[in-house]
């Protein structure tokens, strides 16, 4: 194993810091006692209160700092139009994207969504060598398992459905990322065209990456959807299914066994106590209106793959 730091990044804002801390607990928890890391989180709207929390993670061998996404580039990002799980707009879902630019110095870095928890060393994903490729990621389970989205996959990304990531656990070879000129072209592409998206980081990783991703072991990124006979090395809560709302959520036990040593295990419990038959009609109502936006957007006329078929040079 190399003795390199580890470098992770988040990105949140207050209505996720409570799980990111069930996250950072579970890293720890896990991480190698020989090897540094240093967890930085890209943030917005992130309290103070917050702030100080997550900063009580920081160890000897592991340091915990805070970006602010400045106004300027967020300036720069004119798309408000997709939200995160047909739900609400926040500029943290397009915080990886700049990654590589906001950090020159480092040539590579892994990105975990906030929902997430780890169950082996991240070293161990940080240590895959990426080649040429500009990121190491997971399929994604629930695009490449509905009709719906997997015809959205193919006839709007253009990209195989069983191909198609899931960019809530990124290796990113970020060095890869500035010679090619990824944000650069991201931006060109989000401001130019407004690309009606279900995931709208993932759906502009997806289009622009395709031709040079390459797939991790599946249990790097354990989706809800994933069988469960798949080994979990990092659980995904991704969509709608979270333990924190649901008490039949799969995977739950790993989610609580790392959210009771944090500072908002009554807060996590009071929330699935709180959880009720409108808050389910609405995560109901979101899934659906998930589905139907794949399918009215493969339908569109003016999706990544016509653009490519007309082209626009939308994949480096």
């Amino acid at each position: 194993m190399s003795n390199q730091t580890v470098p992770a990044f988040f990105a949140v804002d207050d209505n996720y810091a409570a799980y990111l801390a069930v996250a950072l607990e579970s890293l720890e928890a896990n991480a190698s006692t020989t090897r540094d890391y240093d967890i930085i989180i890209l943030c917005d709207d992130l309290n103070q209160e917050n702030r100080d929390q997550l900063k009580k993670f920081a160890r000897d061998n592991v340091q915990i700092s805070f970006v602010s996404i400045n106004d300027r580039l967020k300036k720069e990002i004119t798309d408000k139009g997709n939200k995160l799980r047909s739900d609400y707009f926040t500029y943290t879902i397009y915080f990886r994207l700049f990654i590589a630019e906001l950090f020159p110095k480092l040539d590579k870095a892994i990105y975990l969504d906030s929902d997430t928890v780890v169950l082996n060393d991240i070293g161990k994903l940080f240590d895959t060598d990426l080649g040429d490729n500009l990121v190491g990621a997971v399929s994604d389970h629930f695009i490449g398992h509905n009709p719906e989205t997997m015809a959205y996959a193919e006839k709007a990304i253009g990209i195989d459905s069983q191909k198609y990531i899931n960019s809530g656990v990124l290796l990113m070879n970020l060095k890869a990322m500035r010679e090619s000129h990824f944000a650069d072209h991201f931006l060109d592409l989000l401001n130019q065209y407004h690309f009606k998206s279900l995931a709208p980081d993932q759906d502009y990783m997806n289009a622009i990456a395709r031709k040079r991703i390459y797939y991790l072991n599946p249990s790097w990124n354990i989706q809800i959807s994933t069988p469960l006979d798949v080994t979990p090395w990092l659980i995904h809560y991704n969509l709608f299914a979270k333990p924190w709302r649901y008490e039949d959520c799969q995977r739950k036990e790993y989610f609580w066994k790392y959210a009771k040593n944090t500072a908002y295990y009554k807060a996590l419990t009071d929330e699935l106590a709180a959880m009720d038959d409108k808050e389910v009609a609405r995560d109901q109502k979101n899934q659906a209106d998930l589905i139907q936006l794949a399918v009215d957007t493969t339908n569109k006329p003016d999706t990544f793959a016509a653009r490519t078929k007309q082209g626009v040079n939308i994949a480096l």
